[in-house]
C-alpha cells in the first residue's frame, strides 16, 4: 500500500479515494460553515486564521523540497514474482522479535497502467511477505502476483492483446473516460464496463480474503504460509449480496470495519444514480450478509470509508460529489464542492428506522475531504467522537489532479440534541496519510493514532497522466487521542523518520505483541539512490535490478524514536501501492 495523491497513500493516498471512477446525478444540499476552535498542545484554542496558516506553512515547507526523480522511480511499473522467494535479515540488524505475530503482511496497490492512463488503472497486484510461526526453521518470503480479476480473464481469452482502456488517464475531462467505457463494452462484449482492477484494498472475515474497489464487485483470493497467492474468484457477488452495479458504482465499498467484539464486518458503499444514495452492509464472519440498510443523501458523493462505534455506523457525507452532467461539459464527474456542504451521518446497527434513512443522525461539520476515518468512539456521557484525516482543496478540480495534504481531525456528536458539539484540528503542524488504530480497539476509546509524514509534494508525475503531483513519505508518526499529564490531544507521542533516500511504500501495520504488552509497527521502505550526472533517469534505476531495494521495518509503538528493531531485506524493490492487510497465521489456510 503505498499512496498516491490522497483511494487513496503515498500520492496514492489522494488518488487513492478521489479517483473512484463513478457516475452519477445529484441534487443540491446547503452545508453550514460554522467556525470552530482547534486544540494545540499549550491548551490554548487558536483561531480559524491561525490554524489555516499553520497547515499552509507545512504545506509550503513539503513542496519546497520535493524530490521529483525519487517520486517518479517510485511510480515505475515492476514485473510480477509470483514465486515466493527468501527474504534475509538486513546487515547489522537484529532478528524478528519473538513476540512478533506470525502471518502475511499483505500490500496491494495498481500496477501496469500506461502513461496515457492514470495510476489507479492499474490492475490489483498483492505483495505478499510471510511472517513464519518457526523461525528457526522456516524463512520470511516475498511473492508478488497479479490477482486474475474479470477484466484480466477477458483480456487473456481475446488473446489479440487487446486491454481495457483505462478510466483515469484524461482527468479533468470527461467524454473521453465515456469514450473508453464504451470502447470496453464494445471490445470485450460485456456490460461491466468499468475494469475491475481490485486495486484499492483488501478485507478479511472469518478466512476469506477480499480485494476491493469502490466500482465492481471484488475479488477473493487465498494466502498460503509458503507465500503463494491464487485467485479464488473474481467478481464474487457474496451470495448475491453484491450488486453488479455496471460503471454506476454501488457494489462494495473499499474500507470497512470489524467489530472486535462480535467479529460483525460492516462496509459503507456508495452510488451514483439509484436513491438511496449509501448502503450499509454488516456481514457475520465469512461474509455472509446479516443485514443491509439503505441510507439517502442529498446528492450522490464519493464515501471511501467509513467508522463504527458500538452503537452507530459513522457515514461520512463530505462533498466530493459524482455529478453524470458534468460530462456533458466534458469534465470528470467526481468533483470537490464545498457549497454541498459536509455531514457526519449516525446509522443505528440495532436496524432502527425501518428502511434506515430515518433512524440516522446528521451533523453538519465544516466542509472538506476525509477519505480516511482512524476510529470513532462513545464517551461515558454518550457523544460519539469521529476521528480522521481531513484535507481542504483549493478548488473544484484540484483534488483530482493535485494532492491536497490532510491532518488529524476531531469530531464530537452528541445524539441526544442533535448538535455537534466540537470540530477541532488536533495538530495543524504535521501533514499526514493513512491513519491507522489497533484491530482490538475499533469502535472503542483509544490512546493513539498512527500514520504516515507527508515530507514532499510536488510533480510532474511522469508515469502516469494522472494525478499530476504526487508525495512521498518518509515518517511513521503516533498522535495522543486523549489528554493526559505530560500529552495533549494531537501531540506527538513518537515518530521514526527514515534515513535519507528512503520513502515508505506501504501504509502502517499495527499488531499487538504476542505477550500482550504493547504493539509493533510494520511498514515497507524503499530506497531509491539520487540521480546521477548523466546517469539512468528515473526509469532505468527503477528497472536494473540493483539500485532500488526495499526492507521490512519492526517499529516498536511505544518507541518509534529508537528506530526499527528488526529489519528485512527484500529481494526485490516494491513500488508505490496502496492499503495494507496482516492476516493471523492461524487464518492461513494451505
Amino acid at each position: 500500500m503505498v499512496v498516491l495523491s490522497r483511494k487513496r497513500a503515498l500520492s496514492m493516498a489522494l488518488l487513492s479515494c478521489v479517483l473512484s471512477r463513478t457516475l452519477g446525478f445529484s441534487a443540491m444540499a446547503p452545508g453550514a460553515d460554522r467556525q470552530r476552535t482547534v486544540a494545540t498542545t499549550d491548551r490554548r484554542p487558536p483561531s480559524a486564521e491561525e490554524i489555516r496558516a499553520r497547515q499552509s506553512i507545512g504545506e509550503d515547507k513539503a513542496r519546497s523540497r520535493h524530490d521529483n526523480f525519487s517520486t517518479n522511480a517510485l511510480f515505475v511499473n515492476i514485473d510480477e514474482r509470483p514465486e515466493p522467494a527468501r527474504c534475509a535479515v538486513a546487515p547489522g540488524s537484529d532478528r524478528l522479535p519473538p513476540d512478533l505475530p506470525p502471518g502475511a503482511l499483505l500490500r496491494i496497490g495498481p500496477n501496469g497502467a500506461t502513461t496515457d492512463e492514470g495510476f489507479l488503472d492499474g490492475d490489483g497486484m498483492v505483495h505478499c511477505v510471510i511472517i513464519p510461526e518457526d523461525r528457526e526453521k522456516d524463512h520470511v518470503t516475498y511473492s508478488s502476483t497479479y490477482l486474475e480479476t474479470k477484466g484480466r480473464s477477458l483480456e487473456r481469452r481475446r488473446g489479440d492483446g487487446s486491454r481495457f482502456g483505462g478510466t483515469l488517464g484524461a482527468a479533468p475531462r470527461g467524454v473521453p473516460m465515456l469514450g473508453n467505457l464504451v470502447r470496453n463494452g464494445l471490445t470485450f462484449g460485456t456490460a461491466d464496463m468499468q475494469k475491475d482492477t481490485c486495486n484499492t484494498a483488501m478485507a478479511i472475515s472469518g478466512d476469506r480474503l477480499l480485494a476491493l474497489m469502490e466500482q465492481s464487485p471484488p475479488t477473493e483470493f487465498r494466502v498460503s504460509r509458503a507465500g503463494r497467492v491464487e485467485t479464488v474468484e473474481s467478481f464474487a457477488r457474496l451470495d448475491g449480496a453484491v450488486p453488479p452495479a455496471p460503471i454506476n458504482g454501488g457494489s462494495m465499498g473499499a474500507h470497512g470495519r470489524t467489530d472486535p467484539s462480535t467479529g460483525e464486518r460492516v462496509h459503507v458503499s456508495y452510488n451514483s444514480v439509484d436513491r438511496p444514495y449509501v448502503r450499509v452492509d454488516t456481514f457475520d464472519e465469512g461474509w455472509r450478509l446479516k443485514g443491509s440498510v439503505g441510507v439517502d443523501v442529498p446528492a450522490p458523493v464519493m464515501v471511501h470509508d467509513s467508522a463504527l462505534t458500538g452503537s452507530y455506523v459513522v457515514i461520512l457525507d463530505f462533498p466530493l460529489t459524482i455529478r453524470p452532467r458534468r460530462f456533458l461539459v466534458d469534465s470528470f464527474p467526481v468533483e470537490y464542492e464545498p457549497r454541498h456542504g459536509a455531514r457526519i451521518g449516525l446509522v443505528p446497527r440495532d436496524g432502527g428506522g425501518g428502511s434506515g434513512c430515518d433512524g440516522t443522525m446528521w451533523f453538519d461539520v465544516e466542509s472538506g475531504v476525509v477519505l480516511h476515518a482512524a476510529n470513532a468512539h462513545e464517551d461515558e456521557g454518550g457523544k460519539v467522537v469521529v476521528h480522521g484525516f481531513k484535507s481542504i482543496p483549493r478548488d473544484d478540480a484540484s483534488y483530482i489532479l493535485e494532492y491536497t495534504p490532510a491532518f488529524l481531525y476531531e469530531w464530537v456528536l452528541d445524539p441526544a440534541t442533535g448538535k455537534t458539539i466540537d470540530e477541532r484540528c488536533l495538530n495543524p503542524d504535521v501533514l499526514v496519510e493513512f491513519p491507522i488504530v489497533e484491530d482490538a480497539v475499533v469502535g472503542t476509546k483509544a490512546d493513539a493514532v498512527y500514520g504516515l509524514v507527508t515530507t514532499s509534494i510536488g510533480g510532474p508525475l511522469l508515469q502516469f497522466s494522472t494525478p499530476q503531483s504526487a508525495v512521498l513519505l518518509d515518517a511513521v508518526i503516533k498522535f495522543a487521542l486523549e489528554d493526559g499529564d505530560v500529552h495533549g490531544k494531537g501531540d506527538v507521542v513518537g515518530r521514526y523518520d527514515l534515513p535519507p533516500g528512503w520513502h515508505m511504500v506501504s501504509e502502517p501495520t499495527v499488531l499487538s505483541k504476542t505477550t500482550g504488552e504493547g504493539s509493533y509497527v510494520l511498514v515497507l521502505a524503499t530506497f531509491v539512490p539520487p540521480p546521477q550526472e548523466g546517469g539512468a533517469d528515473h526509469v532505468g534505476v527503477a528497472t536494473d535490478g540493483f539500485s532500488l531495494r526495499t526492507q521490512l521495518l519492526v517499529l516498536d509503538g511505544n518507541g518509534l524514536d529508537d528506530g526499527p528493531v528488526a529489519k528485512v531485506d527484500m529481494p526485490t524493490h516494491v513500488n508505490y501501492g496502496l492499503h495494507s492487510l496482516f492476516v493471523d497465521w492461524e487464518r492461513i489456510k494451505d
